[in-house]
C-alpha cells in the first residue's frame, strides 16, 4: 500500500493489514523464504518527527523457512516491534561535513520523495526479524556428506563415515 505523507500530521495514522499467504512474493535469489504460513498481521501507525516522518509497526505471523542444515521446509513464529525514521535527502550544501552515526541513526531509511510503500517495509522488516542460521530445530542434525540422508529421519548407511575432505587423513601414518 502506497501511503502519501504529505497527509501525515503529528497525530499518527493507523493501518491495520492481514496479509494471506499468497501475498509473499519471492525471488529466485531468495530461496530460504518460501512465503508465509498462515496470515501475517501488521499494525503500523506513521507520523511527523519535526521535518521527518517515522513508522512503528508490530508484525505477527508465521513463516515457511528451508533450514539451512537438512533443507527441510519449517514453519517460523514471526513476532517483531520496529520503529524507522524516514527522512527526506539533505541538501548537498548542508552535507558537506563529515558526521558520526549514532545508533539511533541505524534505523533511519532515506526517502526520494513523499511517498513509501509499506508492503516494501513490512518485507524489509520480515528479513529483518530472521535469524542468521536458519534450523528448524537447535539439534537438527542435517544431512549427511556422502549419501544425503536427512539425519533428523534415518540414519546413514554408507560406508567410511565423516566429511569427505578429510578421507586422506586415514591414510595418515604416526611414527
Amino acid at each position: 500500500m502506497i501511503v502519501d505523507l504529505q497527509s501525515i500530521s503529528r497525530s499518527p495514522r493507523y493501518f491495520d493489514f492481514t496479509y494471506q499467504p499468497d501475498w509473499w512474493r519471492g525471488n529466485e535469489d531468495d530461496v530460504q523464504v518460501q512465503g508465509l504460513a498462515g496470515p501475517l498481521v501488521a499494525k503500523i501507525s506513521v507520523f511527523r518527527e519535526g521535518k521527518n516522518y517515522g513508522v512503528d509497526g508490530r508484525l505477527v505471523g508465521k513463516l515457511r523457512l528451508v533450514c539451512d542444515r537438512c533443507l527441510e521446509t519449517y514453519a517460523f513464529v514471526v513476532s517483531r516491534d520496529f520503529h524507522l525514521s524516514l527522512w527526506l535527502p539533505v541538501p548537498l550544501e548542508s552535507a558537506r561535513e563529515e558526521t558520526e552515526l549514532k545508533k539511533d541513526d541505524l534505523a533511519v531509511r532515506f526517502i526520494e520523495d513523499e511517498k513509501i510503500d509499506l508492503d516494501d517495509i513490512i518485507r524489509e522488516q520480515i528479513y529483518l526479524s530472521l535469524p542468521m542460521k536458519l534450523l528448524c530445530k537447535n539439534g537438527c542434525e542435517g544431512l549427511c556428506p556422502r549419501c544425503g540422508v536427512n539425519l533428523n529421519i534415518d540414519t546413514c548407511r554408507c560406508s567410511g563415515g565423516g566429511h569427505p575432505a578429510f578421507l586422506k587423513l586415514k591414510d595418515l601414518k604416526i611414527a
